[in-house]
């Protein structure tokens, strides 16, 4: 039996080809050969929304989602309606890059809160799971989960950097705990304790 693996979570059209020694041709069937089945290569902003959704159409493996990264300031903020239109197009199978980062904003963040909110509603809306980024954010990012009523939804905790208080109130509200790289650093032995403790 041969192992299938899934990229869960990647920028393609984000890479540095060059370095990759190769198009992108090349290094999605190296990584067909080395067993990855499917990828889901995720939006971060409204300008990068057609290129991830071209590459999806472009590769039969590929996937998409559509939404705006927290860390995407000044940017076009779209409404619940446009995600909930943007996200009706072949291949796309969730709403993100969305949540909070606490860590690398500024000043008043009440703009990074309305438009999560507007993720969680585009996401009941049309159906599809949420791909969540929190960063130092812990309990805005739980309460308005709550308060949005994401559970009925569900979807991942991307690169989950939080404590076993968090994960274990993400998972009652119906998300998976997504662990990056990060868990093999070496000061990141509460985070390990964290993915010891999340059921497989």
């Amino acid at each position: 039996m041969s192992l299938s693996l899934v990229d869960s979570h990647c920028h393609l059209d984000r890479l540095d080809i060059a370095k990759l020694g190769g198009d992108l041709d090349t290094v999605m069937a190296t990584a067909r050969q080395q067993g990855v089945s499917h990828v889901l290569c995720v939006c971060i902003d409204m300008g990068n929304c057609l290129a991830v959704r071209a590459l999806a159409n472009h590769y039969s493996h590929v996937f998409a989602s559509v939404g705006v990264h927290p860390n995407e300031k000044d940017t076009h903020d779209p409404e619940v309606q446009e995600l909930v239109d943007l996200a009706q197009a072949a291949k796309i199978v969730a709403i993100g890059e969305t949540g909070l980062d606490y860590f690398h904003g500024q000043g008043d963040l009440k703009w990074q809160r309305e438009r999560f909110r507007r993720h969680i509603r585009a996401a009941k809306q049309c159906g599809k799971p949420l791909i969540i980024h929190s960063r130092n954010a812990k309990d805005d990012t739980l309460s308005i989960m709550r308060e949005e009523g994401a559970a009925e939804i569900g979807g991942v905790m991307h690169c989950f950097t939080e404590d076993w208080e968090m994960a274990e109130q993400a998972m009652e509200l119906n998300f998976f705990i997504s662990f990056s790289g990060m868990v093999t650093f070496r000061n990141a032995e509460p985070l390990r304790e964290v993915a010891r403790r999340v059921p497989l």
